[in-house]
């Protein structure tokens, strides 16, 4: 719905509407955060160079300073990686994302669906994989926790809200620190399928896992590496995992709905699942830096060949996503768009927040 107002702009109204059961659904089959830690506990992290891990008590990790990405045992693990390293090395903001991507792979029901996701994309449901290795890689990125913040951010206001994220005009500082949290912006399936194919490093990790899930017990599960990647850093993590069978609910409306079970489906379910842990019981929360608010300013404006992957992939999410589906990029314009009437759907999830005006020009 949108009416002119006193300024000539053209004024969109948001309605918020959430299931009266969405938290009793969210808590119903959310593990614990006893759960998560107790999972993430069993997660070690290696060497980038030599692969000990930190397994072993004597072993002391310690990553390096400017891209927050990699460990080493020693200075000598170090310097001896260094000339690979500083190819890609680079200064990342905040914390990093290790803890998040150890959170992330300590849930079960988003572990079950990145799972899901990996026996889609190599066909595990119909023949498993035993001898050969299987890779993925699973962009990540940082958005505001509130669907509000999110389109004041993208739609470059400047402080107007009652509860403004940050400033676009850099006379003028952000306003206030928000909650970020972890959102799957893309995966994307590798053609290698040979052991001899990866690295050697790979290679160990890969024998390593396929030992560690014989030792187990789990000799006819497939294992596979999945990469997570969030602009230019990266960790691998090892995974075995038997064929997953899985049903989705909606973590907002409580509603079970029958849509194509896809890579698509499983990955829409995850982030609306963490978009629903309104108390942070995964621990997928953190501060959003300013280069996560630029990746979302940048999405709003029209693409372009050089523009950085991660503005790629949130514009593709947006497209993909419900919550986003009211607005939309208007060919050459450079700014979100109202799409379609949000009230006629509002039997659907679409989180705008109450009695909040968005200008837009005319």
């Amino acid at each position: 719905m949108s009416t002119p107002n006193s300024t000539g702009k053209q004024s969109i109204i948001g309605l918020h509407a959430v299931h009266p059961d969405n938290a009793k659904s969210f808590k119903s089959f959310a593990p614990s955060r006893t759960e998560v830690r107790s999972t993430r506990n069993a997660i070690h992290t290696a060497c980038t160079r030599c692969l000990k891990t930190d397994e072993d008590p004597e072993i002391i990790l310690r990553r390096c300073g400017k891209c927050k990405g990699v460990w080493y045992c020693s200075k000598q693990c170090q310097t001896a990686h260094w000339p690979t390293h500083k190819k890609t090395c680079h200064l990342v903001e905040g914390p990093g994302i290790q803890k998040l991507v150890q959170n992330f792979c300590a849930n079960s029901v988003l572990n079950k669906h990145l799972q899901a996701c990996l026996a889609l994309a190599f066909d595990l449901h119909i023949k498993s994989r035993l001898d050969s290795p299987f890779i993925a890689r699973v962009d990540i990125g940082i958005e505001p926790a509130d669907i509000m913040d999110f389109f004041n951010v993208f739609l470059g206001r400047d402080g107007e809200s009652d509860t403004p994220i940050a400033s676009p005009n850099p006379s003028k500082p952000p306003v206030a620190s928000k909650r970020g949290m972890l959102q799957i912006t893309a995966f994307q399936p590798s053609t290698i399928c040979k052991l001899e194919e990866l690295t050697e490093m790979r290679q160990e990790i890969w024998k390593k896992a396929r030992e560690s899930a014989d030792q187990a017990g789990c000799e006819g599960d497939s294992v596979g590496l999945v990469e997570f990647a969030s602009g230019g850093e990266r960790h691998d993590v090892d995974m075995s995992f038997p064929h997953p069978q899985v049903d989705d609910q909606s973590a907002i409306t409580s509603e079970v709905t029958e849509v194509p079970f896809s890579i698509a489906t499983c990955i829409e379910f995850m982030n609306m699942h963490i978009r629903a842990d309104k108390k942070n019981q995964y621990m997928l929360r953190t501060e959003i830096q300013e280069s996560d608010l630029k990746t979302i300013r940048n999405a709003a404006l029209h693409a372009s060949d050089d523009e950085p992957r991660p503005v790629q992939l949130l514009r593709v999410k947006m497209e993909k996503e419900d919550i986003y589906n009211p607005f939309v990029m208007q060919e050459g314009e450079g700014i979100a768009r109202k799409l379609h009437d949000a009230l006629a759907t509002e039997q659907r999830e679409r989180i705008f927040g109450v009695g909040t005006d968005m200008d837009l020009p005319d």
